[in-house]
């Protein structure tokens, strides 16, 4: 058995082939019409074991008993043969998928009307609150809509978002002003609206939280720290009482810029101004967002007010809220 070969043995194993069954049934392709002792002579494989491994692969259909004495043995076509036990595990998967919504619709019916506990779900330890949001995402079908805001621990880069967009899940995130302080999260922001993220910009965040599919969420206990523990909230008036509050913040949000690039002249700027004012950045956080001075930035700004005709900041507020206020979803 070359090298590459012992490397490769054991990739059936997902669909119940062992490594060793495998192992035969590779020898079988190299040497077809092969009796059992001349399949594993210079094998490390027992007479009693090879026998054992022959008849499961009869019964995966991999090979093929010839009639006659000593028997021999042909080996299927592995497109055709592996491909039916694909197909085999796809509905045997799709019946656990249908009976797991048959579970859920039983525990939803047994824990009606039990305690509340049932309804909000204690998560306690931040390896579980993220094991548990790794668990969310990676089931969302339809829809995630997310608040965010810092602090931040670890990596911003996300996979299981970027693995659900990539699978058509729709993806709406509205970050706290605030955020846009943190190094580096512009840069994810843009990366996740690049890749096909509705973000938006909003003061209204008082906590994280992420919805699946409306049927579940998931928020942290304390909102000003890392997530030492959290709440899984079930399908109730708690959880459409979440989803009103995400869809008001929304409308009133604004939308996040993509090219909004530090170290870059802007061309638009008086709209990059009028969007970071609107979303309630404080001068010095407009400036490193646009990669520009503090004095070009408060000069900008006072070019955006004597354009509108206001003298205050105030003024200037009500003049945005008029303009930006029209934001479509």
């Amino acid at each position: 058995m070359s090298s590459q070969e012992s490397d490769d043995a054991g990739k059936l194993a997902v669909l119940g082939v062992s490594a060793m069954d495998e192992r035969l049934y590779r020898l079988l392709l190299n040497a077809p019409s092969s009796t059992l002792t001349e399949l594993i002579a210079g094998t490390d494989i027992g007479a009693a074991r090879a026998r054992l491994a022959v008849r499961r692969l009869e019964r995966f259909g991999l090979i093929n008993r010839r009639p006659g004495t000593p028997a021999r043995y042909l080996p299927a076509p592995p497109d055709v043969a592996v491909g039916a036990l694909i197909a085999q595990h796809h509905d045997e998967l799709e019946r656990a998928r249908l009976t797991a919504e048959c579970l859920v619709d039983d525990f939803h019916r047994g824990t009606r009307y039990e305690h509340a506990s049932q309804v909000v779900e204690l998560i306690e330890g931040r390896a579980a609150v993220n094991q548990r949001a790794v668990q969310l995402m990676q089931s969302a079908e339809q829809e995630v809509l997310i608040l965010d805001k810092p602090p931040y621990v670890g990596a911003q880069d996300n996979p299981d978002e970027m693995a659900a967009l990539a699978r058509g899940v729709r993806w709406r995130a509205i970050y706290s002003t605030e955020s846009l302080t943190e190094p580096g999260q512009l840069a994810a922001v843009t990366a996740f609206r690049d890749a096909g993220e509705q973000a938006r910009l909003s003061p209204l965040v008082p906590t994280k939280l992420a919805i699946v599919d409306r049927r579940l969420a998931l928020l942290p206990l304390n909102s000003d720290g890392p997530a030492e523990s959290g709440v899984l909230v079930h399908p109730s008036s708690m959880l459409s009482l979440m989803i009103t509050y995400f869809e008001s913040v929304w409308e009133r949000s604004i939308l996040f810029d993509q090219h909004l690039h530090g170290g870059q002249a802007p061309a638009r700027s008086e709209q990059q101004v009028l969007q970071l004012l609107s979303a309630g950045l404080k001068d010095e956080a407009i400036a490193r967002q646009l990669g520009i001075s503090l004095r070009t930035t408060r000069r900008w700004i006072a070019q955006v007010m004597a354009t509108r005709g206001v003298t205050t900041r105030f003024q200037l507020g009500l003049v945005i809220a008029g303009e930006l206020g029209g934001v479509t979803p």
